[in-house]
């Protein structure tokens, strides 16, 4: 029943962890696309401003070319004049009349021809480039037209007319999608001169008078929000071609995001929520594992000699364990140790280690008092009660008991200093494994109460061969000796290897030129 009651507070625990991750990264996504679609809806809009923009454009352009050249055209009004006016009309659908003003603002003629008697129009204006004024309603067509000009070197003015069906066309807001208003603008004064939609301006912003491309998001004088792009023309610089749309048109995420968002949250809560249920089975598995192979007493202890190396006599073991797996055979440490650390099943089975030494060992420490029996520990099982209660009673039986540290797991804790401190004082000598690949400093050895240094084996393999471990060897001797720290060679294979440790000093060796891990029968036979 408990069992079962951990295992639905596991489940709900990884929904509610799921469900977090989930809606953190698609709270983002939907951040990331909400800014998206409103940056492609204001590109949308900035788009269509263009469109018409450039539309407009191309023709102010073609008939500005046409005033540019009408200073060939005869005061006259001659047929020729007449041919070409009429020829310009129909070549470009914008226009549907040219006229010919002189100086006093007499309309003389026309592209239907010369009037007689001609009609008073305004004087030109006395200044050159192209200039619009309108819409009028023309006299020959009586229809709103938009009026484009330029006075010539003689002060007489040729005119075009752009009749407002043709601007209808061009600015048609229904030709767009989402705009609130399309608007030709006088830049000067923000006057429309041509409109379609709802016209409105910013609150409390000057944007007139306009000679640069605009942008704006905000409040408007009809108490909407919306945003707004415009640019004058490049033909006519005074003429600015605004378009708008509705705020609410560009955060308003499309229904297929939103349904594509919500498929794709409620796929990753669910895998996030199989993956983490999967990691549990695996780590509870793992768990149950090592915890059934240690009740089936499937692990089982071998011993690393520690030798004399001026006597030969074994002083010692190193504690290693072993799992004879049922299926796969003999197993090594490399093969279960990490598992065990990660599942947190190290504990019980350090705890079961020390319980089979003890039990296997006990012949041998009580006749042999200075027999030093040493286990591995990492930083972890020093922070484990129940652990530390094994150690105790473990240092009851055995006098010369030793841990075994990296250098890495001396320095991962604070609390260590004062966990060793307690074990030292208890008689537990503490040795530090590897010695020499870790964090190699003089502050740890001097600030933690540190026996024995394991001198790594890379550094005993390097023993006559010319490579730079050879003199870092010689460093770590020199340095043990004067901090008056004991030291243990790991790795011996040679008797080369052994006599140059001898001569350095170094008379404790471990190794395969002496012997191998062998199981306690075997131990047995050698003390």
């Amino acid at each position: 029943m408990t069992q079962g009651n951990h295992s639905l507070t596991d489940r709900i625990k990884n929904i509610v962890v799921a469900w977090l991750i989930s809606s953190l990264l698609f709270g983002l996504l939907a951040i990331f696309v909400y800014v998206q679609q409103k940056d492609a809806a204001k590109q949308s809009v900035q788009a269509a401003s263009e469109l018409i923009r450039l539309e407009l454009d191309t023709q102010l352009r073609n008939i500005d070319r046409f005033l540019k050249q009408a200073e060939q055209l005869n005061q006259a009004c001659d047929g020729r004049t007449i041919s070409l006016m009429r020829e310009q009309v129909f070549v470009n659908p914008a226009l549907s009349e040219i006229g010919i003003v002189d100086q006093s603002g007499r309309l003389l003629c026309n592209s239907f021809g010369r009037l007689e008697p001609a009609v008073q129009t305004t004087e030109p204006i006395k200044q050159p480039g192209l200039r619009y004024h309108g819409p009028i309603i023309t006299d020959f067509l009586q229809v709103p037209a938009f009026v484009l000009a330029r006075t010539r070197s003689d002060g007489f003015e040729v005119n075009a007319l752009l009749p407002t069906s043709w601007l209808s066309d061009t600015l048609d807001i229904t030709r767009h999608k989402n705009l609130a208003f399309i608007a030709l603008l006088d830049g000067d004064t923000g006057v429309p001169i041509f409109l379609r939609g709802q016209y409105t301006l910013p609150l409390g912003e000057v944007i007139f008078p306009m000679r640069d491309e605009t942008e704006f998001e905000g409040g408007f004088d009809d108490g909407t929000q919306k945003y707004i792009f415009a640019r004058p023309l490049a033909a006519l610089p005074q003429l600015t071609i605004m378009v708008a749309s509705d705020a609410k048109q560009l955060s308003t995420i499309k229904p297929v995001w939103l349904l594509t968002l919500l498929l794709l949250y409620c796929a990753s809560l669910v895998g996030l929520t199989m993956l983490l249920n999967h990691y549990d089975r695996r780590v509870l598995s793992s768990r149950a594992l090592l915890l059934g192979a240690i009740s089936r007493q499937e692990l089982f202890n071998v011993y690393q000699p520690l030798v004399d190396a001026t006597t030969r006599e074994v002083v010692g073991v190193e504690v290693l364990i072993r799992w004879q797996h049922p299926l796969e055979g003999e197993l090594s440490p490399a093969y279960f140790i990490p598992e065990a650390e990660r599942d947190g099943s190290i504990q019980e089975l350090s705890v079961y280690q020390i319980e089979k030494a003890l039990s296997e060992l006990r012949t041998i420490v009580q006749s042999r008092h200075n027999f030093k029996v040493s286990f591995n520990v990492n930083g972890y099982l020093l922070t484990c009660p129940d652990y530390l209660k094994m150690l105790h009673q473990a240092n009851e039986v055995i006098p010369q008991l030793t841990i075994e540290l990296t250098e890495r797991d001396v320095l991962s804790q604070a609390q260590i200093h004062s966990v060793l401190q307690s074990l030292v004082e208890q008689g537990v000598e503490i040795a530090i494994d590897d010695f020499g690949t870790g964090y190699s400093g003089l502050h740890y050895l001097q600030s933690f109460s540190i026996d024995l240094l394991k001198i790594d084996q890379t550094f005993v393999a390097s023993i006559g061969m010319d490579n730079l471990q050879s003199p870092v060897l010689n460093a770590v001797i020199e340095m043990a000796n004067k901090l008056d720290k004991k030291l243990i060679a790991e790795g011996v294979e040679t008797a080369h290897q052994a006599e140059y440790l001898s001569r350095q000093g170094v008379t404790t060796h471990q190794g395969w030129y002496y012997y191998k891990a062998m199981p306690i029968h075997e131990l047995k036979q050698i003390c």
